[in-house]
């Protein structure tokens, strides 16, 4: 069997030169949302996030987060074939912001978002560090 590889370094909100149902595979490990080295990243693609962790609204900002990666899912959705899979990499996050200390399921919120639009879920892989 030939296989092609190609690395596109870009965002992948956008993957408009990989056509549609044309990927086997795809293997991505996201910035976590809710943690602090990737508070930079997030509050620079949506100034409302950064207003959210300055007001101490951990929740709001948590979900924004969430909804700049979303359209990464959908991208990831559309040029894998059919039978497709995805790995993905995420691990959930503890944050104390305020008074509030709290655990930001990410993986859950991720997998929520990737069955409702159209993946079917495998058992988790859990990586002891």
């Amino acid at each position: 069997m030939k296989t092609t590889h190609k690395i596109f370094y870009q965002d992948a909100r956008e993957l408009k030169q990989i056509p549609s149902e044309s990927v086997d595979l795809v293997v991505t490990s996201p910035p976590y949302p809710m943690i602090g080295m990737w508070d930079q990243v997030f509050g620079s693609q949506n100034s409302a996030i950064q207003r959210a962790l300055k007001t101490g609204d951990a929740k709001q900002a948590y979900e924004l987060m969430h909804e700049l990666l979303r359209p990464v899912w959908d991208e990831v959705f559309r040029v894998l074939k059919d039978n497709r899979f995805a790995c993905i990499n995420i691990g959930d996050a503890t944050r104390k912001t305020g008074d509030d200390f709290c655990l930001y399921p990410n993986h859950a919120n991720i997998l929520n978002y990737l069955l409702n639009i159209g993946f079917s879920a495998l058992p988790d892989i859990l990586w002891r560090k």
